[in-house]
């Protein structure tokens, strides 16, 4: 993507009213520094089910280095977790797929997953110079079909593991 300036990704939107919502959304490389922060992010019960724990996520990232981590902070708060990786090994022009998304339980229902998942788009796209993003989720996760609708992902009509695979493209 031409013009695209490296760095951390930061995502500032605007609310309907056009006020800045508070604070930044940002990506940042999971560190020995806020490991164990990372590691204590839960999501609510009732999601268990539909989202890996976070030391699962970067176990699987260490045994696939073509797998990339990341924490979303809001301003200083360090509160979710994104996987990315390539959606075909040794083929980044085949797009990527956002493995794993989770914001904490303490964070959700504040607009933050939202702004994180644009950042979390932004910076893939950015970082590996893709238009697709792909994800999946299991069919009873119905929450999560709504919020990825709302964010522009569409359904491909594939199942992938028995899970529903979207993708996003560059607008």
């Amino acid at each position: 993507m031409a013009g695209r300036r490296p760095g951390p990704c930061r995502c500032a939107l605007f609310g309907r009213s056009g006020v800045p919502l508070s604070d930044v959304v940002e990506l940042r490389p999971v560190t020995a520094q806020n490991l164990d922060a990372c590691l204590a992010l839960r999501v609510h019960p009732d999601q268990e089910g539909f989202v890996a724990p976070n030391v699962r996520s970067l176990a699987e990232a260490y045994v696939h280095p073509e797998a990339q981590t990341r924490v979303i902070h809001h301003g200083s708060e360090l509160v979710g977790f994104v996987l990315f990786h390539p959606v075909e090994v040794g083929r980044p022009d085949q797009g990527h797929c956002i493995v794993r998304f989770m914001v904490d339980h303490r964070f959700q229902g504040q607009g933050i997953g939202r702004r994180a998942l644009r950042a979390a788009l932004d910076w893939v796209s950015r970082e590996h110079h893709t238009d697709v993003v792909q994800l999946s989720f299991r069919p009873e996760n119905v929450r999560a079909r709504s919020f990825y609708r709302a964010a522009g992902f569409e359904d491909t009509g594939e199942v992938s593991e028995g899970e529903i695979v979207m993708r996003w493209t560059v607008p």
